[in-house]
C-alpha cells in the first residue's frame, strides 16, 4: 500500500473533479442539484478547474496509490491511481501577483453546471463564510483547508491523513493558525492533530424541500511553530 503525496497539475483536474463528485455525494449534494451531474458538466468543471492550478497562495495535492494502475481520469504518467485530493489556501498574505491585470476582470468567471441549484448552495455556504470571516478576523496570515476528498473505494487507508499532515506541517513551519469546516465524518481526525471546535453551523434541508439537517464544526488549530503577534 505505497501511498505517495504529489502536487496536482492541470492534467489532474478530471480525476480531481471526479473524486470530489463521488466523495461529496449524499443528501446535501442531492438537494443542491436538480439531477446528477452529466458527463459534459464534469468535463466542463474539470476544464474550469485548470485555472486554479498555480494560483498564488494555494496548494493542490493528490495521494497516489502506486500499486494500482491509473484510472481513466488520471494522467497517463500518473504512476498509479489518484485516490484522494486536497486544496489548501493561505489568507491575509499580500503579493504583487494579487493585483489583477487590465483586461482580466472577466476571465475568472467560473463555470456553473446547469444541474446546480445556486440558490440552495448560496444558502449553505453563506453562514460558513460568515463564520470564517468572524472567527479569523485578525489581519494575520492563516492557512485554510478548502477541501479534502477521498474516493469512496479507498476510505480508511490513510490518504486523508497524509493530506492533512501536509497542511499541519506547513502551518507550523510558517507560524500560521489553521482553519477548516468539519463534518462529523472528519471531526475526530482533525481533533487528533490539534484542531478545536470554536463554532457550530447548521443547515435545515427542510427549508429547501429536503429532509434532515447538516452540521459543521468551525475548527481552529494554533501553530506549534513561530507565531505572529495577534492584533
Amino acid at each position: 500500500m505505497p501511498l505517495v503525496l504529489r502536487p496536482m497539475t492541470t492534467a489532474d483536474t478530471l480525476s480531481w473533479t471526479r473524486i470530489r463528485t463521488l466523495a461529496y455525494h449524499g443528501p446535501l449534494h442531492i438537494l443542491t442539484h436538480t439531477r446528477p451531474l452529466s458527463e459534459s458538466s464534469i468535463l466542463a468543471l474539470a476544464h474550469d478547474r485548470k485555472k486554479e492550478i498555480d494560483k498564488p497562495h494555494t496548494w493542490q495535492w493528490k495521494v497516489v496509490d502506486t500499486d494500482l494502475p491509473p484510472s481513466k481520469d488520471d494522467p497517463a504518467d500518473n504512476g498509479g491511481r489518484t485516490i484522494a485530493v486536497a486544496v489548501w489556501s493561505a489568507h491575509n498574505i499580500a503579493s504583487q501577483n494579487d493585483t489583477p491585470r487590465i483586461g482580466d476582470e472577466g476571465k475568472d468567471t467560473p463555470f456553473v453546471p446547469p444541474e446546480l441549484r445556486l440558490d440552495v448552495l448560496t444558502a449553505v455556504l453563506a453562514p460558513l463564510r460568515a463564520a470564517q470571516d468572524d472567527i479569523m478576523e485578525d489581519p494575520v496570515p492563516y492557512l485554510k483547508l478548502d477541501s479534502l476528498a477521498t474516493h469512496p473505494e479507498h476510505h480508511r487507508r490513510g490518504a486523508g491523513r497524509i493530506l492533512l499532515h501536509w497542511g499541519v506541517e506547513k502551518a507550523d513551519a510558517e507560524g500560521w493558525r489553521t482553519y477548516l469546516d468539519a463534518t462529523p465524518v472528519g471531526l475526530k481526525s482533525y481533533e487528533r492533530v490539534g484542531f478545536k471546535i470554536v463554532r457550530e453551523v447548521t443547515f435545515d434541508r427542510g427549508q429547501w424541500g429536503g429532509e434532515g439537517e447538516d452540521w459543521w464544526a468551525c475548527m481552529v488549530r494554533e501553530s506549534k511553530g513561530a507565531s505572529y503577534e495577534r492584533i
